[in-house]
């Protein structure tokens, strides 16, 4: 006897349904557990204060700027999320804001990242991770509807770290964008 499509299709369904079922009757399977490469990003975790400065750019001239940073492992521990936040002052009236994930892909064997920020900017970027105290974030991205390369550069300094951003220009020469002092906050 031949059955009609929704025969099929209704027997299908009911199948599909099942399996799971009878497999989880028999071995109850374990969650996923983060990458132990993760446990790298684990020195970001938490409250910083920024001071630096912002160099000469399209966007304006040099200023110093104070900022905050927050940081902290999210999404099952699978992603660490941050937050910078400028504070806006007489020096810079258009302070800056941005917001990111960083992550490991295990399959590539590389930490990923991705970051976005109030001027409409975007980031993709890498890292192998750190070669003694740096840390550096290199790729992709757009600022000003413009394509270019970022590099985020960090280094550990006890409960202190740097940060130099640069973007590569049309001549394939890095210039600095910025660079900052962040000092962690006493935990509360």
């Amino acid at each position: 006897m031949r059955m009609k499509p929704i025969g099929t299709f209704a027997l299908g369904v009911a199948l599909s349904l099942a399996a799971p079922a009878a497999l989880a009757d028999d071995k109850a399977m374990a969650a996923p557990k983060p990458p132990e490469e993760l446990s790298q990003l684990a020195y970001f975790t938490g409250s910083w204060t920024c001071s630096g400065k912002t160099f000469a750019n399209p966007m304006g001239p040099e200023h110093a700027t104070q900022g905050n940073v927050k940081v902290s492992s999210v999404l099952g521990g699978y992603w660490y999320m941050f937050h910078y936040d400028e504070m806006k002052t007489a020096a810079n009236s258009m302070p800056y804001h941005a917001a990111g994930f960083w992550g490991y892909d295990s399959g590539a064997k590389a930490f990923v990242g991705s970051c976005h920020d109030s001027f409409g900017g975007s980031c993709q970027q890498t890292s192998k991770g750190w070669t003694g105290d740096t840390l550096v974030w290199e790729g992709p991205g757009s600022m000003g509807g413009q394509k270019t390369v970022f590099r985020d550069t960090f280094t550990k300094k006890g409960a202190e770290q740097t940060h130099m951003g640069e973007m590569q220009g049309p001549d394939g020469k890095w210039m600095k964008m910025d660079e900052e002092t962040c000092k962690k906050a006493a935990k509360k």
